[in-house]
């Protein structure tokens, strides 16, 4: 054997742990050695086959080593062989299916014996493009992939992240080329760093291994880590509303993306993904590695529910499409097709037979002598506490404590339905209740008791909305559920949520204000001004019948809807694609502008595209410009002296309207200024920033309006 392969397969060895004891590489011997606690192993090399081992195995074992005899293979085989041991691949891949069978399990467990899961292949896009199989095969298919890849899956809560991580671990431990490390980051949402948080899923995944001999596995590609809930770590600044933690977590992803690693991110759709910071860090790491983006979006219903049982609700009357909540599609998929069948006759009643079929089946598994109303009673009093208090999951103690010392009357009553010789105390009745199966019983963290999902809070959060009169609140973890909880439900139900939510939508941004509308009344709200909706899809929505001015649209997406003319003022559809959509009346010239995105059918006739002026030896509007460049400066500091901190801004966010400037004029400024050399465009991120280079001139037009 060559003396340079004899080095890298010694470097193999010392990688996991080994020393060179012995180096009789002239006799064809090499032996390593691993001191693991109590024991000592010995591993001896023949560097061909013919060679005559006796004699070192006799003298290792005799000092107290466990000899292992190996014929010598290639640096490749032998780490190969090394991994396959130290990491236990095949023990690891059970529990990590066991892990999986758990998990699944538990998701039908409520709907009785003979439910069955199923992962459910939602409609997804990646890279902005429509995806033809389902997120977990996209991932395996770029694993051996020679490149560090980062995988960002992205969807709405509830919709699919924690599973679709969960079907590629299972997929994982069913191949031979890779082991999964998964790390559901919920489980740490008290914990400060994320470094140390990714160590602690290391060790607690590989006990018995050090963990910078995992990072090398991931590194070198055998490793796919995925982490999910990413944004569950994420902080907000009380004061400034930014992610205060933000860098440091994405600096310490980009130090594992290196070599042939494989990191697979699940997250709710949050600003982090989309804001300047995270396309500043991509920037930096453009050649660094691959981004493979994949955004699940809402389940089909025929995704969920077989012909005969869509048949069924089709035939109720029911309005299938609003019934698109995984949640009630999982309660719908599993229920035994007679208990379908009957639910089928009163259709408007499907949501609170939910919640009825839960707790009804609790009040036989725990043997709980308490009505549904007083169940649901008790459950209302958690969600009101959680509003008050601002928490989504508490100590279980806390929760017990909770119930007796508000809720006794109940509590009382229901041991009165028992026996004598059976009656619980109170304190039993009241545990019952913190194990009620509409409550997260989380083995992770089983003193945490939380709702079960976002589609139960919702539910109960709802229920306060609703009763309590001038509910004031911008907090969307209870926000967002209450209305997802609600689409399912009556256009009168509807409608009082969000009239009962009016006094907070202003508090709320306008994309979280759009998005409610939509929802719960199916159309956008009153007059739109002043303002912008960022990666919306809109469905069959008219587009200005309530009047929409200075308002911008970016990346959005309409599908079948119409734009009303007489309805819309200065507003800008910037990267958005429209799908069938038609336009009623004639959209007036400099009011309406479409920049970049797509139409099908092609409506660019009906819009209006900004006077640019193309000038680059004078600057025609000096205020403009101005106020164009001062978005590039952190706020308070002289506009005389170099930004102390570059600042990267997306073009819908230095274009966006003001009471002072339209976009068209907002847009013809940037594009001006990008001509002359003062701004720069990045091309992989498509954010703007200051030309340092020219910075000169950029304060001459600001020293101007300043005179």
């Amino acid at each position: 054997m060559e003396t340079s392969t004899i080095a890298r397969l010694t470097e193999v060895y010392r990688r996991y742990g080994f020393y060179l004891a012995k180096n009789k590489s002239k006799d064809g011997i090499l032996v390593f050695t691993l001191k693991t606690g109590y024991f000592d192993n010995a591993e001896i090399l023949r560097l061909s086959a013919n060679i005559d081992t006796d004699s070192i195995f006799q003298e290792f074992t005799s000092a107290g080593y466990a000899c292992t005899v190996r014929l010598a293979t290639s640096p490749e085989k032998a780490e190969e062989e090394l991994f396959q041991g130290f990491f236990s691949v095949e023990a690891t891949r059970l529990r990590l299916f066991d892990d999986y069978k758990r998990f699944s399990s538990s998701l039908v467990a409520p709907y009785g014996p003979n439910a069955r899961y199923e992962y459910i292949e939602a409609p997804y896009q990646i890279n902005g493009k429509t995806g033809e199989s389902n997120p977990p095969a996209e991932v395996l298919r770029r694993l051996n992939e020679s490149g560090p890849i980062l995988f960002l899956i992205e969807a709405a809560a509830g919709f699919g992240k924690t599973c679709t991580a969960l079907e590629i671990v299972k997929l994982l431990s069913e191949d031979k080329s890779h082991l999964p490390l998964y790390a559901e980051l919920s489980r740490n949402r008290q914990a400060r760093i994320f470094r140390y948080i990714l160590l602690d899923e290391i060790d607690r995944t590989f006990p018995l291994l050090n963990s910078s001999l995992v990072q090398t596995e991931i590194k070198n590609g055998r490793i796919a880590t995925i982490l999910d809930g990413f944004d569950e770590l994420l902080r907000k600044n009380q004061e400034t509303g930014e992610f205060e933690n933000q860098e440091p977590m994405l600096e310490t992803v980009s130090e594992l993306l290196t070599g042939r690693a494989k990191v697979i991110i699940t997250t709710r759709r949050t600003v982090l993904f989309d804001g300047d910071d995270f396309h500043n860090w991509l920037e930096r790491h453009a050649d660094s590695f691959e981004v493979v983006r994949i955004r699940i979006q809402e389940p089909k219903i025929g995704d969920w529910l077989t012909p005969e049982r869509l048949e069924i609700l089709k035939n109720s009357g029911l309005n299938m499409e609003a019934m698109a909540n995984p949640v009630l599609l999982s309660y719908l998929r599993c229920i035994e097709l007679s208990e379908l069948i009957e639910l089928a006759k009163h259709p408007e009643d499907i949501v609170d037979s939910y919640f009825e079929y839960m707790i009804e089946r609790e009040r036989q598994r725990q043997d709980l002598m308490m009505t549904i109303q007083a169940q649901g009673k008790i459950l209302r009093a958690i969600a009101k506490d959680m509003m008050d208090r601002g928490y989504t999951a508490e100590h279980r103690d806390y929760i017990i404590n909770f119930i007796l010392s508000t809720q006794s009357k109940i509590v009382d009553d229901a041991r009165m339905q028992y026996s004598t010789s059976e009656r619980p105390t109170r304190e039993e009745v009241a545990n019952k209740l913190a194990s009620h199966a509409l409550l997260d019983r989380s083995s992770n963290e089983p003193s945490k008791i939380g709702f079960i999902n976002e589609f139960a809070l919702g539910n109960y959060v709802a229920e306060n909305i609703v009763n309590e009169i001038d509910w004031l609140s911008d907090d969307l973890r209870f926000i967002e559920p209450a209305v997802r909880s609600y689409i399912p439900r009556t256009e009168s139900s509807r409608s009082r949520l969000y009239d009962s939510l009016s006094e907070s939508l202003p508090y709320l941004d306008t994309t979280a204000q759009i998005e409610i509308s939509i929802e719960l009344l199916r159309r956008l709200p009153e007059n739109l001004m002043l303002g912008g909706a960022d990666l919306i899809t809109f469905e069959q929505i008219d587009i200005g019948s309530l009047g929409i001015s200075n308002f911008q649209f970016n990346e959005c997406i309409f599908k079948n809807c119409t734009l009303f003319g007489n309805g819309l003022s200065n507003v800008t559809f910037l990267n958005c694609k429209l799908y069938d959509c038609s336009v009623s009346g004639d959209l007036e010239v400099g009011s309406v502008y479409m920049l970049g995105g797509l139409s099908n059918p092609d409506l660019s006739a009906y819009f209006t595209n900004p006077t640019v002026d193309t000038s680059t030896s004078a600057n025609p509007n000096a205020e403009v410009d101005a106020v164009m460049l001062q978005k590039f400066w952190p706020v308070g500091e002289s506009y005389k002296f170099k930004p102390t901190r570059p600042i990267y801004k997306p073009i819908r966010a230095i274009c966006h309207p003001s009471e002072k400037f339209t976009f068209a004029q907002l847009y013809s400024s940037f594009d001006r200024l990008k001509k002359r050399g003062i701004l720069n465009e990045m091309t992989k991120s498509n954010l703007v920033t200051l030309n340092f280079e020219l910075l000169t001139l950029a304060q001459d037009i600001l020293s101007e309006i300043e005179k």
